[in-house]
């Protein structure tokens, strides 16, 4: 029998992201409403973060935690308040979904370690905001295959059924492709996505199209968009955001 992970006790560190030194934190409710968030400074630049019952944050308590959809929930609110609170008023690199340090020691050493790369990060999406584009479309049509009379005809019609889905596979990598090109075109940066299911997106249409851009011009970044609403009208398109950079930070920068 494998012995069970011990759990540490105390208080440690909540970061929720990295801005430039000297900027205040937001007077945002905290991931534990028992601490306010602060702005500890190191190596001329500043976690935004607060303390954490480690009872409860600890690596070890997590899979308990994520499997409790209230306390995910509440969790997640809070740290994406925290995050637009600081966006409104300055430029930030966000962190990972509980990206948590044993004291403030461990934290200023992360952020004293990482000061260049952090600080080049922050020149990065200065300025900028990440923009969220999604598109959807209608469902092919059911198949007809199984209302076939005959063997051969079935056959028949499984063949032209698979060469139909296809032929659809590769007109919609044609249009993502070709959604991705025109909108990177109004942005500085842009990455394509995973493609939600229908429960994640909460929406009826399957999604064609998942992307995220680092954006300067908010102007030119939705005539763009509207120009290619007007090239594939039978598509349904959704802009999100702004939000913190989360998909232009470079990965070992996401966790200490």
């Amino acid at each position: 029998m494998s012995a069970e992970p011990i759990r540490e006790t105390g208080t440690g560190w909540y970061l929720y992201g990295v801005v430039p030194a000297g900027v205040e934190a937001p007077a945002a409710p905290a991931v534990d409403a028992s601490h306010e968030v602060v702005a500890i400074e190191a190596g001329g630049i500043a976690g935004v973060a607060s303390q954490v019952s480690l009872d409860e944050f600890d690596e070890a308590a997590l899979p308990e935690r994520l499997a409790d959809a209230e306390w995910l929930e509440r969790t997640i609110r809070a740290h994406e308040q925290v995050l637009e609170a600081v966006l409104a008023r300055t430029v930030v690199v966000p962190c990972r979904f509980c990206t948590v340090y044993r004291d403030e020691d461990h934290l200023r050493a992360f952020l004293g370690e990482h000061a260049t790369a952090l600080a080049d990060a922050l020149d990065r999406v200065a300025g900028r905001v990440e923009l969220g584009v999604k598109a959807f479309t209608a469902s092919e049509a059911a198949s007809t295959a199984g209302q076939a009379e005959s063997g051969r005809a079935y056959l028949e019609a499984r063949r032209d059924e698979q060469r139909r889905r296809e032929e659809l596979a590769a007109s919609r990598s044609r249009i993502a492709a070709d959604l991705h090109e025109q909108l990177l075109a109004a942005a500085e940066d842009g990455v394509l996505l995973d493609l939600q299911s229908r429960e994640a997106s909460g929406r009826r249409e399957e999604m064609l199209f998942n992307g995220a851009y680092l954006v300067s011009d908010r102007e030119r970044f939705e005539q763009a968009l509207g120009a290619v609403a007007r090239k594939h009208e039978a598509l349904q398109l959704e802009l999100t955001g702004p939000w913190p950079p989360y998909n232009f930070v470079p990965e070992e920068l996401g966790r200490g």
